[in-house]
């Protein structure tokens, strides 16, 4: 069963969860891996993009050979997928939490901006934060529930970092390049995804169950949808809706 539940937070663009899940035949153990599936669009008027200044840096104007360059916090495609929504179960299954990753997750500074721009770690995971670049930036985390920092990041460098508490989500900006941003979610567990340009989300690996799912964008606010789990879930789709 589904049961769509909307969360509109005060300052963001007004959203609504239409959701649909379709249950395929044939789980039935209690501890059988299952997955959840689906994909999220957005309806209304056009999300605004602005134009980057990158000729702030000429550096970074210098990689884009003059084209204009448009803002990534409202990536929507002409089908109206939405990239970049942050997928994850609120609580994890009782006595289940995933495996945990050994490898860090990639965060890369390339073209003067961040990519990706959401991602997910365990708690105390590495996050290998890499500069691309021929030009200086800085990587600043404005964490609450971890110690924030602020790092310089010459051209070309590597630096390590990893967070021991959860938190959802951290912004991570430059303060050399004001419009670079990206967001780091701390999770004490592996059921999560992101979505791509097509709008699409999978997580895989879980029992038998009732969750809820929380869909996450930046600009377009935070959806939550209750499903029961006893099958693979396919077609549990989102649509925000908005006015642009």
């Amino acid at each position: 069963m589904l049961h769509p539940r909307a969360r509109r937070p005060g300052s963001l663009v007004a959203a609504a969860a239409l959701a649909t899940a379709v249950l395929l035949a044939g789980g039935t153990a209690a501890a059988a891996d299952f997955s959840v599936s689906g994909t999220v669009t957005y309806e209304g008027e056009p999300l605004k993009r602005y134009p980057l200044r990158m000729d702030a840096d000429p550096n970074c104007a210098a990689m884009y050979d003059g084209k204009r360059v448009l803002s990534r916090d409202s990536l929507v495609g002409d089908d109206g997928a939405v990239q970049n929504v942050f997928v994850y179960l609120r609580e994890a299954p009782a006595g289940a939490a995933g495996d945990q990753p050994e490898e860090a997750v990639r965060l890369e500074q390339r073209g003067c901006l961040y990519t990706p721009r959401i991602i997910g770690v365990r708690v105390q995971q590495d996050i290998e934060i890499v500069n691309d670049d021929p030009t200086l930036h800085n990587v600043r985390a404005l964490a609450k529930a971890n110690r924030p920092f602020n790092i310089g990041q010459p051209s070309r460098g590597t630096r390590t970092k990893s967070f021991r508490a959860p938190e959802k989500p951290i912004q991570v900006k430059c303060d050399v390049h004001p419009w670079m941003s990206a967001y780091v979610f701390v999770m004490e567990h592996s059921f999560h995804s992101t979505t791509g340009s097509d709008g699409k989300y999978r997580i895989d690996g879980l029992p038998a169950g009732s969750y809820e799912l929380v869909f996450w964008h930046e600009k377009l606010g935070e959806q939550i949808v209750e499903v029961e789990v006893t099958a693979d879930v396919e077609g549990l789709n989102l649509t925000f809706e908005g006015s642009g």
